[in-house]
């Protein structure tokens, strides 16, 4: 607890985020991550694989965006920091722990930004209100200066969690929430879409619950029932082994890694 305290204490977010939980939410990732470190270590080994992948098959090397910085160990810093003259990573929290692990790099920059352009509004909704739209043009006002390739990266099937978890608190049906998730997935998906850029997605596609013996008794999908674009790769990702959530079963997620057309 005094742990999580200390790195609550270091998380940068805005008012808007913080109250619709996101500063909350990475430390939660942080302290999950210290207990399943082994059980997530092939997850990201494979999502820094396929990032390193993605940029070497950038014709340019000027500018990279990376839509979720998270803890950073799902990406290969040095090795991007070599290859590219500026790396962007974004998040809408920013981890202490993260911050200090970039000043190393000298050409890698962690920026505060909700790729989402929901959350302020969000946090101002009322009932009565009509809700935010979400826009396809919130990424493409990260930077005036365009990328030369962008990831989004185990980011997608959670940029809805929160707003409708925040909508459902204020007593929003949940079929209306949910619709309202559905538009933020497919508003991120537009907008990579519309980059002229190379761009590369990776996300959960799948929650596959499994009991004790490792069969599965229920999946789910992790996108509200939306579909992603055929993956160039896919693994599985123990997200939560038995114990962590639920005693008897384990959360299992299947991911996709997707490299859209441009």
């Amino acid at each position: 607890m005094l742990a999580e305290l200390l790195v609550w204490a270091g998380v940068a977010a805005s008012p808007s985020a913080r109250r619709l939980g996101y500063a909350r939410s990475a430390v939660s990732l942080w302290s999950r991550r210290r207990r399943c470190a082994a059980a997530w270590r092939e997850h990201e080994i494979n999502s820094r694989r396929f990032v390193l992948d993605f940029a070497e098959s950038c014709r340019h090397r000027d500018s990279l965006w990376l839509l979720g910085a998270g803890l950073l160990a799902d990406i290969p810093l040095a090795e991007l920091s070599a290859m590219f003259r500026h790396v962007l990573v974004f998040d809408i929290a920013l981890l202490a722990q993260a911050r200090r692990k970039i000043r190393r790099f000298g050409n890698v920059e962690l920026r505060l930004a909700d790729i989402t352009g929901i959350v302020a509004p969000l946090a101002e909704w009322r009932a009565g209100m009509p809700l935010p739209i979400p826009s396809d043009e919130a990424l493409r006002d990260l930077d005036p200066v365009p990328p030369d390739g962008i990831v989004s990266l185990n980011i997608l099937s959670q940029l809805p969690l929160l707003p409708i978890d925040y909508l459902r608190r204020r007593n929003v049906p949940q079929q209306a929430a949910e619709d309202f998730g559905r538009q933020i997935i497919r508003a991120h998906l537009d907008g990579l879409a519309s980059l002229s850029c190379p761009v590369a997605l990776v996300s959960d596609a799948l929650r596959i619950w499994r009991n004790k013996a490792g069969e599965p008794v229920m999946d789910e999908s992790a996108l509200l029932g939306m579909r992603l674009p055929s993956p160039v790769k896919e693994w599985n990702w123990l997200l939560a082994p038995r114990g962590e959530i639920d005693p008897a079963t384990a959360l299992e997620l299947r991911v996709h890694a997707v490299q859209m057309a441009s």
